[in-house]
């Protein structure tokens, strides 16, 4: 069997969804893939879980590292909605897996009583990251920050090493530390290119971070459906990475970033 990482879907609804609902889609992709997963492997009654497409242990603790599934929605031509998801996984994906994987055929991502269309998915391909590369995976040497890049830890206020959350250059400073360092223990291949990479604010004149030139950070949706999730409570901003050399996406980091928040893609145009 070939090592399969990468599957590729195209989008489609009556109304496609906007690019700030990127964490709503990845999330409504894994609870679909996870359940048809369950019921392809269920067994005695009792359903099968897979650490690679849940990112949870047997004891349903999360996994460590980052080899399990990415979601990534994307929006592919610009229009400021979302047209296409990629599922990712540097471990690859098994038989059942890609069984579920090729059973997915529509989305929904309704959130309490407020319904939205039904998201259609056709699958467009699978293959190795070695040699299918679409979307958030081809190579540049220049990536800018698709959906917000959020902290993974609490910026701090008082005592040493606070910062001034009110002022915009303490913030992007703190940012860009933790993304630094991000970017060191989630691709560790790039460690000679993470002490050089030039990492820049994409910002406005009044110094308000902005995203493909429309969106502001606060805009998209943070908060993950489960009551623990505190992605909204951390600074988040929005970077261009210059490399030295080109190098190969996906490049996705930060809080809840196996759900699209943090990703990176390369500039259009």
């Amino acid at each position: 069997q070939p090592r399969i990482q990468v599957v590729r879907y195209a989008l489609d609804s009556t109304v496609l969804p906007l690019v700030t609902e990127t964490l709503p889609v990845a999330e409504a992709a894994r609870r679909g893939l996870m359940g048809i997963y369950g019921r392809l492997t269920a067994k005695d009654g009792v359903r099968g879980r897979s650490p690679i497409l849940s990112g949870k242990d047997a004891h349903n603790q999360p996994l460590a590292g980052h080899n399990h599934a990415h979601y990534l929605p994307t929006d592919e031509d610009d229009d400021g909605r979302l047209d296409h998801l990629t599922v990712f996984a540097t471990s690859g994906f098994g038989p059942d897996e890609r069984r579920a994987l090729d059973g997915l055929r529509e989305l929904r991502t309704d959130r309490g009583s407020k319904a939205v269309h039904p998201l259609r998915l056709l699958l467009m391909g699978m293959g190795a990251s070695d040699e299918y590369h679409p979307g958030p995976l081809c190579e540049s040497d220049v990536w800018i920050s698709a959906t917000p890049y959020l902290a993974t830890r609490y910026a701090k206020t008082r005592g040493q090493n606070r910062i001034d959350i009110r002022s915009a250059e303490d913030r992007a400073a703190f940012l860009r530390e933790d993304l630094r360092a991000q970017l060191a223990a989630v691709r560790p291949d790039l460690v000679d290119e993470t002490a050089t990479v030039i990492i820049e604010p994409e910002w406005d004149e009044n110094h308000f971070f902005r995203i493909a030139q429309r969106w502001r950070a606060i805009q998209f949706k943070r908060y993950r459906r489960k009551a623990s999730d505190d992605g909204g409570l951390h600074l988040a901003g929005a970077f261009r990475l210059v490399f030295r050399h080109a190098v190969r996406g996906p490049i996705a980091l930060g809080h809840s970033s196996h759900f699209g928040l943090g990703l990176f893609i390369p500039p259009s145009g």
